[in-house]
């Protein structure tokens, strides 16, 4: 869920960026350029880990040495409050479920249109127009294309026409246009909930159809006519893959026709788009990304030359994890660690006395051998409520220890722990 987190943050900037940036000018194959960058830079953005080269800049140290670790879902204690701790992490579960149904339906959705076409490709007989092979139609569906293949209705098609949305499909073919669609649809899948990855999408499509207008125009074809055939190739279209040519937005697509081309020196503004992705980078890995760790600062601890071990395969011996490809797991998992901090704190009674309230943050280390240790309190509320917190989470059993690359690990993480009165 972190990695998705990322990913959907990363869309939601790079769209920004995008309509900010690329959005004014006639440059439609580097505007394919930085789509398809903001279609798949997201999602490996996650896995760079930029902190050891920031950590040899001593500008950005305190940077990264900002402590972030993994936060366990909040442990509420009060009345009223029993279940509520449950009741979240059973929510962020049905969440969970939520986000794979969409996935399964949509992917569903895909396999349903993938097969639509394929039938088409294998069903419709093959004609040659203007030497064109073409699959003939026989439905009153709009001209379109999908890799290879150019599907029309010659008998729909005024004779006028022809020449112009042959050279617009063929467009889209040599291209390679299908791709960008397909690689667009499984991101809107991906991320499904999220609406910028729909409206990522739809540029993706909506500038592909730019680049095949273009194509028509550089073709010689009258650019008044052509437009006026595009108003009148008014058909429902039935086949989601495939390039249309009728696809919505005609107003852009001609407004983006009668524009005058941009100066070439234009284009410099599209290196501002690195910077951006840049920042992101950096943000998003200083915070989450997997393996970012707490270095041991050497003036505050010194350690004897025989007891320092070299590194591993890249995993120090004494770097306290924020976050471990495979993270420590509480005996019974999640559920049990919420029931066992649920079922042992209580409210003081001299802080309820008081009417003393508030949120306690712990943090702690779960040590190589899976022990608990290294508890201290990160917010304070009340030396009581503190102090109860800190009892319970000394409790705890052994975890099963975290792993980074085969090694057992130190993984820090943070609970916040409610005390409420009703």
């Amino acid at each position: 869920m972190l990695y998705l987190l990322q990913v959907n943050v990363g869309l939601i900037l790079f769209y920004a960026l995008y309509k900010l940036v690329c959005t004014r000018d006639t440059f439609f194959r580097s505007r394919r350029f930085i789509l398809i960058v903001s279609l798949v830079l997201p999602f490996i953005l996650p896995f760079i880990d930029v902190r050891e080269w920031l950590e040899s800049r001593d500008r950005m140290i305190m940077l990264t040495h900002f402590d972030y670790s993994a936060v366990l879902p909040e442990i509420v204690v009060g009345s009223e409050a029993a279940e509520t701790g449950n009741r979240v992490f059973v929510l962020s579960e049905w969440i969970g479920y939520l986000y794979l149904a969409g996935v399964l339906v949509l992917l569903v959705r895909l396999v349903v249109q993938a097969f639509s076409l394929s039938r088409l490709i294998i069903r419709m007989p093959e004609k040659e127009i203007n030497g064109v092979r073409v699959k003939c139609l026989n439905d009153p569906s709009g001209p379109f294309s999908f890799f290879r293949w150019i599907f029309m209705n010659p008998a729909a098609v005024k004779e006028d026409e022809i020449n112009e949305i042959l050279t617009h499909e063929m467009a889209h073919v040599k291209q390679h246009h299908s791709v960008d669609v397909l690689l667009a649809e499984m991101v809107s899948i991906c991320c499904w909930m999220n609406p910028f990855a729909w409206l990522l999408k739809r540029e993706v499509r909506l500038n592909l159809e730019f680049l095949a207008d273009r194509k028509v125009m550089e073709a010689g074809f009258a650019t008044k006519s052509y437009q006026y055939h595009l108003l009148g190739l008014a058909y429902n279209h039935k086949y989601g893959l495939s390039n249309n040519f009728n696809f919505s937005h005609l107003k852009q697509r001609i407004i983006m026709m009668n524009k005058k081309k941009s100066n070439a020196t234009g284009h410099i503004k599209y290196a501002l788009f690195v910077l951006p992705a840049f920042a992101l980078l950096v943000a998003g890995n200083i915070s989450c990304s997997q393996g970012a760790s707490e270095k041991q600062d050497a003036k505050e601890e010194t350690v004897a030359p025989d007891s320092v071990a070299a590194p591993t395969d890249g995993v120090a011996k004494d770097e306290v994890f924020m976050v471990a490809e495979q993270m420590p797991e509480f005996p019974g998992g999640m559920k049990e660690m919420l029931k066992f901090l649920q079922e042992n704190v209580k409210y003081p009674e001299n802080a309820m006395k008081n009417n003393v309230q508030g949120r306690v943050i712990v943090q702690f280390v779960v040590e190589k051998d899976g022990t608990p240790t290294e508890f201290k309190v990160l917010r304070s509320v009340d030396p009581d409520l503190d102090a109860e917190a800190l009892r319970v989470m000394k409790a705890m059993p052994k975890w099963k220890p975290g792993m980074q690359k085969g090694q057992v690990v130190r993984v820090k993480f943070t609970v916040p722990v409610s005390f409420k009165l009703q």
